[in-house]
């Protein structure tokens, strides 16, 4: 089916549907007319039916080509005031002839394009009869000429979008390997703080990084990915984050959705970094966390709220990496479709983003 249906997108497919129809129509007009066999009708009807599919293949596989699509406007002109002139005579001939051999069938009965034609070849006559064939004709081809254009408009929007989309997906491919080795060299860092305490829980936390590595590499690969993927890798990696701490009971996570929705894989990763970072650096026993991530009515919202403690003059902008990578990713996927709130509120740093998937 769905190849059928790409051949009839197609341009010899339109062609094919189009001249079948066409062939159709003149085969069943004035089918009662008995004058002559039906043998000579269908002669007729074959020639002029001929004489136009000449024509519009001249037109549109050759003047057009070589002329209008390369914008030579002036030979363009030239050319379908030669090629209107040639088929209108040889279309004009061939009635004529038609009604030297079969002097009692009407033009109308073999030909789409009709007009008075008489049987006198005199010069005068024929630059008379002309006139009224070559301007049916240019509205034949005339038609056709603009059914080329928009075709042509329409293929070269389709390729410039097809270029954005791929330019797009190569800038979002590199946007989440950048996730990688940020994640990867500040989750090493708390492991190694954990190998320098000795601690039993090191090698779970490697365990949990090797699961999440697995998830970045091989299932994120497509634009979006699942709910429920994107559940399990969040709770493991808080999991992880959490191995290291002393104390959980300050920190909140809501993880929920009313369905399993398509989401862009990842998007949650730098906000959580930041909360673990900022909230965790400093050895305290009433650390901060709450987060929130929700999708509700084709809404995602993550809401992150963090106890925030400055050390050595460093702010949470100073890094940036991962937040910066956020918003290109966001701007790509869901442009004039988020919101984004960010900032201190004294010892607390506060993060929203709304989008509207």
């Amino acid at each position: 089916m769905d190849k059928a249906l790409s051949f009839i997108r197609s341009r010899l497919g339109r062609n094919i549907i189009f001249w079948t129809l066409t062939a159709l129509f003149v085969y069943t007009m004035n089918s009662n007319a008995d004058e002559y066999s039906q043998g000579v009708y269908l002669l007729y009807k074959f020639a002029t039916t001929s004489l136009l599919f000449l024509l519009t293949m001249c037109n549109n596989f050759l003047l057009i080509p070589k002329t209008l699509a390369r914008k030579k406007y002036v030979l363009f002109v030239l050319g379908m005031i030669a090629e209107l002139l040639v088929f209108s005579v040889a279309y004009l001939l061939l009635l004529k002839q038609m009604l030297y051999d079969y002097a009692g069938i009407h033009v109308y009965e073999v030909s789409l394009i009709t007009s008075p034609v008489s049987e006198s070849l005199t010069f005068a006559v024929i630059i008379e009869e002309i006139g009224l064939f070559a301007f049916g004709l240019f509205l034949w081809v005339l038609t056709f000429t603009m059914a080329w254009y928009m075709n042509d408009h329409a293929r070269k929007v389709k390729e410039i979008k097809e270029v954005k989309e791929k330019q797009m997906e190569t800038e979002l491919h590199l946007l989440r390997n950048q996730l990688s080795p940020h994640f990867l060299f500040n989750t090493l860092n708390n492991i190694y703080g954990l190998t320098l305490k000795k601690s039993d829980i090191a090698p779970e936390a490697v365990l949990k990084l090797s699961s999440l590595m697995r998830y970045m590499l091989y299932e994120t690969e497509g634009k979006y990915t699942d709910f429920v993927k994107e559940k399990e890798v969040m709770q493991a990696f808080i999991d992880m984050e959490c191995l290291r701490l002393n104390s959980t009971d300050g920190l909140n996570f809501t993880i929920d959705a009313d369905r399993n929705y398509e989401l862009p894989p990842l998007l949650w990763l730098p906000v959580l970094e930041n909360a673990f970072k900022y909230a965790t650096r400093v050895i305290d026993d009433n650390y901060h966390i709450n987060f929130i991530f929700r999708v509700c009515g084709g809404v995602l919202t993550i809401e992150s709220e963090n106890s925030y403690k400055e050390t050595n003059g460093n702010s949470i902008e100073a890094g940036g990496v991962g937040l910066k990578n956020l918003y290109k990713r966001l701007s790509i996927l869901y442009p004039e479709r988020h919101t984004v709130s960010a900032g201190r509120k004294g010892n607390m740093y506060a993060f929203k983003l709304e989008v509207v998937l």
